[in-house]
């Protein structure tokens, strides 16, 4: 029964709305040119577009991936090093050229770690904690290693000259001879150094401490030569640790003035004159320093 009425609902309502209709005549082109028109009205226009719809959004990029560090290389190692070795991996900045000189010991290639220690100091203007680590293992491992240069020919000549009354003349001589020895040792060997004393009048009026100037040249008239310093000897037991002093700041001006690197920091104020030119002022630097010195440029000492 109750399909009966379901069936008969359905009948009714077809036979109603439907009764009129023809299903069999296709639609003029009048009535298919009205369908397409109201078609076409229900979408926008257009210039009724939203921009933030018809412009996808823009792809995020990816965060920015840090360029990864290049392959540390140790250099040949069977090759005997230049004195500049690893000069161009100081442009990578000091803690790269610490990561070489650690990599370098470990390996045994101690000879080759120094430079590269020396390299922080001089080449790669280190930070405080950076250059304090470089100090001390360059004043651990160069007692440990032969001098740079042992072949006297290959050196090169400096003068240390002093001027001074005649009343410390005799006094000041030794000493500045001594001094002229100390530097060629805190060289490597790769600056041999002549000491000269100029005795000037002494001033019957003067009383107290003798002044002495201090300046570095070339072993040649007409050579170069550094900037003139000058100190007040108070006591003949002072005078070498004065005449050290002054001639660090004498190489680490005439280094700031023409080095292309960074120039020796000043030293701590409990730090030995000797032990300041030994470690701070690099076996590169006095390369450099002494070629300044020359009447014609010389070639570094690079064995």
């Amino acid at each position: 029964m109750v399909i009966f009425l379901s069936l008969a609902v359905a009948g009714g309502v077809w036979w109603r709305y439907t009764r009129e209709l023809d299903f069999s005549t296709p639609p003029t082109e009048a009535r298919l040119q009205a369908i397409r028109v109201k078609t076409e009205s229900s979408f926008p226009r257009a210039d009724e577009f939203d921009d933030a719809m018809a412009i996808p959004a823009a792809v995020p990029k990816p965060a920015d991936v840090p360029a990864p560090e290049p392959k540390l290389e140790l250099g040949d190692l069977t090759r005997p090093p230049a004195l500049d070795e690893y000069s161009a991996v100081a442009e990578q900045g000091a803690p790269r050229l610490i990561e070489l000189a650690s990599a370098l010991e470990k390996k045994g290639a101690y000879r080759r770690a120094l430079l590269a220690w020396e390299r922080v100091l001089d080449s790669a203007n280190p930070s405080d904690q950076e250059a304090a680590a470089a100090l001390e293992s360059i004043v651990r491992l160069r007692p440990t290693l032969p001098d740079w240069n042992e072949d006297p020919a290959a050196v090169i000549r400096i003068s240390l000259d002093a001027g001074t009354g005649k009343s410390l003349a005799k006094t000041l001589a030794p000493v500045l001879e001594e001094a002229a020895a100390e530097i060629g040792v805190a060289s490597s060997g790769i600056v041999s150094v002549t000491a000269k004393v100029t005795a000037g009048k002494t001033s019957s009026a003067r009383k107290g401490a003798t002044p002495v100037a201090l300046w570095l040249t070339g072993p040649e008239q007409g050579s170069a030569s550094t900037e003139v310093l000058s100190f007040t000897a108070e006591s003949p037991d002072r005078l070498r640790e004065q005449i050290l002093k002054t001639v660090y700041q004498l190489v680490r001006s005439q280094l700031v003035r023409t080095a292309r690197r960074s120039a020796p920091a000043e030293p701590a104020g409990t730090e030995q004159p000797a032990d300041s030119l030994t470690h701070r002022v690099t076996r590169l630097d006095w390369s450099e320093f002494a070629t300044t010195l020359q009447p014609v440029l010389a070639k570094p000492v690079r064995h």
